[in-house]
């Protein structure tokens, strides 16, 4: 079965945005946004790319990477993330 278009509302501004990115890459708006939106991961999707790292770094060192430490990684990551945004 095919992709049935839809509609998203936005401002004038994003659209025509949207329609400068496209024109510059050589692309359309509905491919440049499938890009600009597969790049991003969902929240469920980072986490189980984190399980999987945790994984492999136990079958890889034998090394459990513990709740503790994980939540401080976290923390760093997420502060770094509010650092870059302060930028």
């Amino acid at each position: 079965m095919a992709d049935q278009d839809t509609s998203i509302k936005t401002t004038k501004d994003v659209r025509d945005r949207l329609r400068a990115l496209a024109r510059e890459r050589g692309t359309t708006m509905n491919d440049l946004l499938e890009e600009l939106v597969t790049r991003e991961l969902t929240q469920q999707e980072r986490e189980e790319r984190a399980q999987l790292a945790l994984e492999e770094i136990r079958q890889t060192t034998g090394v459990t990477v513990s709740g503790e430490a994980r939540a401080r990684a976290q923390e760093f990551l997420q502060e770094l993330e509010r650092r870059g945004h302060a930028a």
